[in-house]
């Protein structure tokens, strides 16, 4: 094992575990992150398969298949985020103007 893969596979546990207390009450997405970092520390170990993967679905090289993959999970990623917020500013709008209408007609509960 080289120095550069026992790095990654320190930072692939770490960030294993930090996961799975940050999605504690959703035991679905602790499985997809445990399925997720068992894939990449296989990956790491075995470097090679990303290239057979790669070659098996048409692609180059094994670094292009990975360049491919990051863009499409990362772009899912900003647009699942946008969405979140879009729905949260939502949200707080709708009690904002609740509060500000309860307020303007005195019934605050004074």
């Amino acid at each position: 094992m080289t120095s550069i893969q026992g790095i990654l596979l320190a930072f692939l546990l770490t960030a294993a575990v930090v996961s799975i207390f940050a999605f504690k009450a959703r035991p679905a997405y602790r499985l997809v992150e445990l399925l997720l970092s068992c894939g990449a520390a296989v990956l790491v170990l075995f470097p090679d398969l990303t290239t057979l993967i790669a070659h098996l679905l048409g692609v180059g090289r094994g670094t292009d298949l990975l360049l491919y993959v990051s863009l499409i999970v990362g772009l899912h990623a900003v647009l699942l985020l946008y969405v979140r917020t879009r729905e949260l500013e939502r949200k707080i709008t709708g009690q904002t103007r609740a509060i500000a209408l309860r307020n303007a007609c005195g019934t605050d509960g004074r």
